[in-house]
């Protein structure tokens, strides 16, 4: 790359800040990336404890991000091998399923329709929903409130739209916005063909975008700077100035793509930013928490992907299916609130009450993150 092209600062080499990187080499511009910790991949990436090979929570993809997907292909992820596609289904340890066929809204509205488990007034009010998020509504509400003017019923809400709002929006439904969650279905329930299609990852979660990311932008003339801490951005100028540790290093443009926490005190000294800073200041953080339990060689799920009604766990993924270690399970629990302990201990016991073959776990390690 031509080193008298501009060049941009990006903080934070997690997915978002690798996805800018990638997108300035395709517009000409010199990206340079910061990130404080010690490894690339932010909150979607592979860690190790004790010698296990984890990730730092179960994430899942679905057809409808064609845009992360094309970033993928770009770098030399090919997403055909590195995850499981399969049709939307959503099968639940109590014996309730519904299976969608990879396809057009159609195939989605079939699926109701042919869902043994809903009645007709639970297939009813699932159309008066995807109805009702064909337009975004004029002012937002809460997804409960969306429920209630929708009048979903109690079976809809328990097995269909609280488990994708919870893992979708980790936020309870009393909170979650409307909006956002109308949003979601409509790219995905209601989006292209495919976009319900559920991508189960069959490796780490950094070989899916972040370590071919970093090899890509170091080919094409990009910096990675990992453990680089910024502790501030000020005015300059001809552009803005990054104070880092070997002293402060001028940039045309700058991209924060950190958590939200670390915003204010990234632009605090930046005129005009007094009042976004505020209100990120302002925000909560719902956590979620991972369970990985490793049960044993001979374990396996009747299904790769699993969800728990009752929500503790929500969803319960083999990862051992999935090309990982045999008998390792992966149990999220979203919006998680109890201490780490409580829940370690409700998920395990829950797990074992739905799969009474398991035996007791050899090991246990829990993550969580907000």
């Amino acid at each position: 790359m031509n080193a008298d092209r501009p060049s941009v600062a990006i903080v934070g080499a997690g997915w978002a800040g690798l996805a800018c990187a990638v997108e300035c080499v395709a517009r000409g511009v010199r990206p340079v990336v910061f990130e404080a910790a010690p490894q690339i991949g932010g909150r979607a990436r592979a860690v190790e404890l004790d010698g296990l090979a984890l990730d730092n929570g179960q994430h899942i993809l679905i057809g409808g991000y064609v845009d992360t997907l094309a970033m993928m292909r770009t770098v030399g992820a090919d997403p055909d091998r590195l995850f499981d596609r399969l049709p939307l289904s959503l099968r639940f340890t109590d014996g309730f399923e519904l299976r969608a066929r990879s396809g057009s809204p159609w195939a989605q509205a079939l699926a109701f329709m042919a869902c043994p488990s809903l009645t007709w007034g639970d297939r009813l009010a699932a159309m008066r929903l995807m109805a009702a998020i064909r337009r975004a509504p004029a002012a937002d509400e809460t997804v409960t409130q969306m429920f209630a003017r929708t009048r979903q019923t109690d079976t809809n809400v328990r097995y269909l739209w609280a488990p994708l709002c919870i893992a979708a929006l980790n936020t309870g439904l009393d909170d979650a916005s409307a909006r956002v969650f109308a949003q979601v279905l409509r790219d995905t329930l209601l989006g292209r063909a495919g976009a319900s299609d559920v991508l189960l990852p069959r490796t780490d979660l950094g070989q899916l975008f972040p370590v071919p990311a970093a090899a890509w932008l170091t080919r094409q003339g990009g910096q990675l700077r990992v453990g680089e801490r910024v502790r501030g951005i000020s005015p300059n100028a001809d552009g803005f100035a990054l104070d880092v540790a070997s002293g402060p290093e001028l940039f045309a443009q700058v991209v924060v793509a950190t958590s939200p926490h670390h915003v204010p005190a990234l632009i605090g000294a930046l005129p005009g930013t007094e009042r976004i800073a505020a209100e990120i200041a302002c925000l909560g953080y719902e956590q979620v928490t991972t369970v990985f339990a490793d049960f044993g060689e001979g374990a396996r799920l009747p299904q790769a992907m699993m969800g728990f009604a009752d929500g503790v766990p929500h969803w319960i993924f083999d990862r051992g299916a999935l090309g990982g270690p045999p008998g390792l399970m992966a149990c999220v629990v979203s919006a998680a609130d109890a201490a780490r302990d409580d829940t370690e201990r409700a998920v395990i016991d829950a797990v074992r009450r739905a799969f009474p073959s398991l035996p007791e776990p050899r090991r246990v390690r829990t993550l969580t993150d907000r």
